[in-house]
């Protein structure tokens, strides 16, 4: 089937890496099933995260992850559905909740470390074989886009008279 994105350049840069991002995902989900273990991609960030943090809110967990509240508020209800995190009252602030691996979810990461060491090592041949500098391109992507936002890039853009936008 014809592929309609990649021809469009660089305006479809967001798209091309979200469609590399949801097709590592499908790999990986077929490899956790493969392996027997019910875990979806998507959790592996909060999951690890809890694993070094030990207790976060929501609003600290997608700070720290770098995505939205509403993104880990949506991974936080399927993960206490799937009985791998608890909910806790903050002590300190009643009106906050921090969330934490249950015995569960402990267990069910020392089970996945093996499995994420060898997506690990299979990632860093991927990247070793066609794009050696990947992830510390994908840094300092991210810290540019930190130190100027593409709105103010295309806004920057658009004053100089180098693309014209529909009044």
């Amino acid at each position: 089937m014809k592929d309609v994105i990649k021809p469009k350049g660089s305006a479809a840069f967001g798209t091309r890496l979200r469609r590399l991002s949801e097709r590592l995902d499908r790999q990986i989900e077929m490899l956790y099933r493969a392996n027997g273990v019910d875990f979806q991609p998507r959790w592996y960030p909060v999951i690890t995260a809890l694993i070094d943090e030990s207790e976060a809110s929501v609003g600290e967990l997608a700070s720290m992850i770098g995505i939205t509240h509403a993104a880990v508020s949506q991974v936080r209800g399927e993960l206490i559905r799937a009985g791998l995190i608890r909910v806790k009252t903050d002590p300190a602030d009643r009106r906050r909740q921090l969330l934490a691996l249950s015995a569960k979810g402990r267990r069910y990461a020392e089970t996945l470390t093996p499995l994420w060491r060898a997506i690990a090592a299979a990632t860093d041949d991927l990247l070793a074989e066609v794009a050696p500098d990947l992830l510390r391109d994908l840094a300092e992507l991210e810290a540019a886009l930190d130190a100027e936002p593409m709105i103010d890039r295309i806004a920057r853009k658009a004053k100089r008279g180098k693309h014209a936008f529909v009044d």
